[in-house]
């Protein structure tokens, strides 16, 4: 008989090698993805932290008419917020605007303006063009943010260094540029945002009265079935008490002679073509200063006919005239022979 041997053949040392290198490079690989797979857990997570935390502050908000302050008691945001630290255990810096911390119905659903814009960097020339280089965004209530992985600070403040949770200079308005190249992680609400949340309804300032009744010649105006004095009233605004009045009335057909208003406005009756806020807009000094209007009278024995004017109203939303809320309302008087 044959007797067949096989040939039982190892793996050589080179072989070993080779595969012992393998091994190493795709450990290596493994090893080189953890810090960027753990940087981007964590990123997610800080992210869904930020969603809670703005969550929390609007709930808070809606209950008690204010934003959070950054006290270390009760209404601060570290007590508000239902997570104030992010995923590397670094607190999470608030910005906000200083006009909301006041306890007040109208502290959030009088205003239409707030002191914070922020700047959103699309390339490194920040400053440059709008709309290419940068986005600005007005009338954001505040702002929340992490340092990132980095825990380095490179959102920035035009009125003071960010180091901290704080308020922005009261009546001062603030620029925060976020840089898109950096690794801050943003969250922000605007003022028309945390009004849709809180549930605000109808405008911040509005003329309430619909119709005037109307006068008669020789006869005190309102007539003796509204009485003697008819008051303009008003909803809303940020600081009510701080009302400033003006009229418009056409050059054509001015209003009555012996219509009295209460206070007197004076100047600030103005007739076509000038106007109380459009072209040729009558300074905010120029309004009369009341919290309410009062319209009275006697008619002149030749006044009989229809007149029609504009009231305007608005308050002290703030120092910058251009940023206060102003309603206007268009009304009709009728003088009856």
């Amino acid at each position: 008989m044959r007797n067949c041997v096989q040939n039982k053949r190892g793996f050589t040392l080179v072989e070993m090698a080779l595969v012992l290198v393998v091994i190493g490079i795709v450990i290596g690989i493994g090893a080189g993805m953890i810090g960027p797979l753990m940087s981007l857990s964590k990123t997610r997570e800080t992210k869904e932290f930020l969603g809670s935390a703005v969550e929390s502050v609007n709930s808070w908000a809606a209950s008690n008419n204010r934003l959070p302050d950054v006290t270390a008691g009760t209404t601060g945001f570290r007590s508000v917020a239902k997570t104030p630290t992010d995923a590397w255990g670094r607190d999470l810096i608030y910005l906000y605007d200083s006009n909301f911390i006041a306890a007040s119905k109208d502290t959030i659903c009088g205003r239409k303006t707030t002191l914070i814009t922020l700047r959103q960097c699309l390339t490194a020339n920040c400053a440059t063009t709008s709309g290419t280089d940068y986005i600005d965004m007005s009338n954001v209530a505040y702002v929340v943010f992490s340092q990132g992985d980095d825990a380095t600070t490179q959102t920035a403040s035009t009125d003071a260094a960010v180091t901290i949770s704080r308020q922005f200079t009261p009546g001062v308005a603030a620029r925060v540029t976020l840089d898109m190249n950096h690794n801050d992680i943003v969250r922000w609400v605007t003022l028309d945002e945390l009004r849709s949340k809180i549930g605000c309804q109808g405008a911040q300032l509005k003329i309430v009265n619909n119709e005037l009744p109307p006068g008669t010649v020789s006869a005190q105006y309102p007539n003796a079935t509204v009485g003697s004095v008819l008051s303009l009233v008003t909803d809303g605004g940020a600081t009510p008490g701080t009302l400033r009045w003006c009229i418009e009335a056409p050059s054509a057909n001015p209003l009555p002679a012996g219509l009295i208003f209460t206070p007197a406005l004076a100047g600030a009756i103005r007739v076509a073509p000038n106007t109380c806020n459009a072209i040729n807009p009558l300074p905010e000094a120029g309004w009369i200063l009341s919290p309410t209007l009062n319209i009275s009278g006697t008619p002149a024995a030749n006044s009989q006919g229809a007149y029609n004017f504009t009231l305007y109203v608005r308050d002290n939303n703030d120092t910058a005239s251009s940023n206060d809320n102003i309603a206007s309302k268009t009304f009709v008087l009728t003088v009856n022979p």
